[in-house]
């Protein structure tokens, strides 16, 4: 299988969002409330954060996506993986051409680092490309009450 993975213009986010449906479904599944799909996509449109599809040119099939956030800190610029989904057990086809995208944005950006929070499975996958666990989220959630 031959996946790439390549920026989505600004003016194509729109007829690209229906294929990503499913996948922005678990994004914000994950998101535990913070975000939801129309927010997702809101921040697409806006510009804030940019649209990374993982497709096979063959089939012009999509099989996932990663979004990107420019974020500068008060001493650092970071490029930020926001969020990330797509299709199961797909990972080894496209991890290389994903991780040296996210270095080549990083560098073109001018970028100090990247980061990302990521699921527990996520850590074999990113530590072949020189990513160390700095931090593990724990969360708790309340109920809302009415």
């Amino acid at each position: 299988m031959n996946l790439e993975v390549t920026l989505i213009p600004y003016g194509q986010i729109c007829q690209l969002v229906p294929s990503l449906m499913r996948y922005l479904t678990i994004s914000e599944t994950w998101t535990n409330g913070r975000a939801n799909v129309d927010d997702i996509v809101k921040f697409l449109l806006n510009g804030q954060m940019h649209l990374w599809a993982v497709y096979d040119p063959d089939s012009n099939t999509v099989y996932g996506y990663v979004i990107t956030e420019i974020k500068q800190y008060p001493q650092k610029r970071m490029l930020v993986a926001q969020y990330c989904a797509g299709e199961p057990n797909h990972m080894q086809y496209v991890q290389d051409k994903a991780f040296g995208v996210l270095d080549e944005v990083a560098v073109k950006a001018g970028c100090d680092g990247i980061e990302f929070f990521g699921r527990p499975s996520w850590r074999p996958y990113a530590k072949q490309y020189g990513y160390a666990v700095q931090t593990v989220v724990y969360e708790k959630h309340f109920e809302v009450k009415s």
